[in-house]
């Protein structure tokens, strides 16, 4: 299947940092906020240099266009209110100037990140807002094997609306790195590129990149495959199991529902729609899919809410004054209505007949204060428009952020090696501890090769080449102790991606089989377990493998397992005859902020 086009989002949040958010990972980036080399703010006020920043000045002379300045004292009518220490960055608003780091960590398959830096205009030289509008440009990038710079991510920020008092923080995502990409395992590197022309300046402070490790959470029906449409017949049905459709046609409902894709070779065919079927939804402003899913925001965890986007081949939303809008959001019950944390608006202007564009919503890191922290939660898509057209949507997925990723050996089966010519099995995962009820010859554990994409049987989004099975018999089960510690103030999440094997699946009858998946410690004799996720193999499937958490709250220093090593766990809860399929097992930690205190 086609991939979507990446949308690289631009997340604007105003506001002061004197505190980073609680839990948040941060790469070290050198010389961050600008403050060296120290100026004297007596004299000249600038220097042009940033120390630890390699900089691209098209003036090769005197090297004007990239350095470091002090701040104004706060009566001054140039102070920028919100600098993040005593100094900021200058950069020349003409193409070729700009600042790159190399950084000494790597893009780690698993993880996702973003790039933030806090970004102003110069008082008495301001990029052009007018047409041609100067623009700045961050990226992410690493180093080829000719030592050439190669851009993952890139997303531009013009000047218009801009503060010379007052930074806006813009952000820069880069979805979840695949093993298979080339930046894998490859230096990152973070630059701020100016794209305009000469004239005008950037002010530039607090450069930050956070590394998370996120996990889908459970949409029910995301692609909008049930009800299941005859091709044959009418196409369309005017409702999409699983959602609420709000729907100002109160008669017929004609403006939510679900259609059938068109066959390949018709006009109007959706290249890259996920599955069969597509939802479409009316351009008249009350018109919405929402869903509460099965999951609460739980402090120190971002969120992003994604949805393929495109319009109807034959009735688009106004591109013209007033435009027509859609909401994607992200929001959460109160004792009596439904409230809105983060929304994002999309027009239908860069969007296409016949092919998605993924655009996402983002909820930076939920704080223990926030009214949401805790709440079930809830995501919507929404339209704010006139009637007349159609949005067509796909595809939905949320996605949970921590932090930090602790390492699990063997996390995605990988070894041993089987040979997929031979029997495609092995009865034995490196690294991991088995208990098999079989004790000849411990068929109940083991890894297997995944088939081959054009198989009936294959597993389509495994991670890697090779996934582990597990019978379905009380006593089963894959356990592995890891070289770290339960943090004092630390959450911790367990992510399996599960599913049921296309022979041989796990009892969904009564007395249902279970598996379980636990996060433990080991008192003096014996392993406890702390935090227990039973799950179901009802709704599960042999094609497509579903992520599953459990979750443990904050650690407080009286917990019998502070400070003991962490266990993991993946145990069968039934009776024979059946087999789990798992893999990509990741274990995630939010770090404790650094002026908490334990007070329970």
């Amino acid at each position: 299947m086609l991939g979507r086009m990446k949308s690289v989002i631009v997340l604007l949040v105003m506001g002061f940092w004197a505190a980073g958010p609680v839990g948040a990972a941060l790469i070290p980036i050198e010389n961050a906020s600008f403050e060296a080399p120290v100026v004297d703010p007596n004299s000249f006020g600038a220097m042009p240099v940033a120390e630890g920043w390699t900089e691209l000045d098209i003036d090769t002379l005197g090297g004007t266009n990239t350095g470091v300045f002090a701040n104004t004292p706060a009566d001054s009518p140039d102070h920028v209110a919100n600098a993040d220490g005593d100094q900021l960055a200058f950069l020349g608003s003409e193409l070729g100037n700009g600042f790159r780091q190399g950084l000494a960590a790597t893009y780690k398959p698993g993880c996702d990140y973003r790039l933030s830096v806090g970004v102003g205009v110069s008082m008495r030289f301001p990029p052009s807002m007018v047409e041609p509008v100067d623009a700045v440009e961050l990226v992410l990038y690493y180093l080829d094997e000719e030592q050439s710079v190669v851009d993952v991510a890139s997303a531009t920020v013009e000047a218009t609306g801009l503060s010379a008092t007052q930074l806006e923080d813009f952000s820069l995502y880069l979805a979840p790195v695949d093993s298979e990409e080339a930046w894998a395992g490859q230096t990152i590197g973070v630059a701020i590129r100016a794209m305009g022309l000469a004239g005008g300046f950037w002010t530039l402070d607090n450069v930050r990149l956070a590394e998370s490790v996120p996990v889908s959470i459970y949409v029910e029906n995301a692609s909008f495959e049930s009800p299941v449409i005859d091709p044959n017949a009418f196409s369309a049905v005017p409702y999409a199991d699983g959602w609420i459709e709000p729907d100002v046609d109160d008669l017929s409902g004609s403006n939510t529902g679900v259609f059938a894709n068109t066959a390949e070779e018709s006009w109007d065919h959706t290249v890259n729609a996920d599955g069969f079927q597509i939802a479409f939804l009316g351009s008249q402003k009350g018109n919405a899919f929402e869903q509460d899913v099965t999951a609460t925001y739980k402090a120190g965890c971002d969120y992003r809410l994604t949805v393929a986007v495109g319009v109807s081949s034959r009735y688009q939303p106004s591109i013209e004054e007033p435009l027509d809008t859609m909401e994607l959001v992200l929001c959460y019950y109160d004792e009596t209505a439904s409230v809105d944390i983060v929304a994002r608006a999309v027009d239908a202007r860069h969007l296409s007949i016949g092919w998605l564009q993924d655009v996402s919503v983002e909820l930076p890191n939920v704080h223990p204060d926030d009214l949401w922290a805790g709440k079930s939660i809830g995501i919507a898509m929404r339209s704010e428009g006139l009637p007349g057209g159609f949005w067509i949507l796909d595809d939905v997925r949320l996605t949970e952020s921590m932090p930090t990723s602790i390492p699990i050996e063997n996390a995605s089966f990988e070894t041993p090696v089987v040979d997929p010519n031979g029997f495609g099995a092995v009865p034995y995962a490196d690294g991991w501890i088995e208990s098999d009820v079989d004790d000849l010859s411990g068929s109940n554990t083991g890894v297997f090769a995944n088939t081959s994409e054009d198989s009936w049987d294959h597993v389509v989004n495994a991670d890697g080449f090779q996934i582990a099975f597990l019978g379905s018999q009380k006593g089963n089960g894959f356990e592995q102790d890891l070289p770290i510690a339960y943090e004092v103030g630390a959450q911790y999440r367990l992510t399996v991606a599960v599913g049921v094997s296309s022979r041989y699946a796990p009892s969904i009858e009564e007395p249902l089989d279970r598996l379980e998946l636990a996060l433990y410690y080991y008192d003096e004799t014996e392993s406890v377990d702390i935090a227990v996720l039973p799950v179901e193999a009802t709704h599960l499937s042999s094609g497509r493998l579903r992520d599953y958490s459990v979750y443990l709250p904050s650690v407080h220093s009286d917990d019998l397992w502070a400070g003991k090593s962490i266990g993991i766990a993946m145990r069968s809860e039934g009776l024979p005859g059946g087999f789990w399929i798992m893999d990509h097992v990741r274990l995630a930690e939010t770090l404790p902020a650094p002026d908490s205190t334990d007070t329970n």
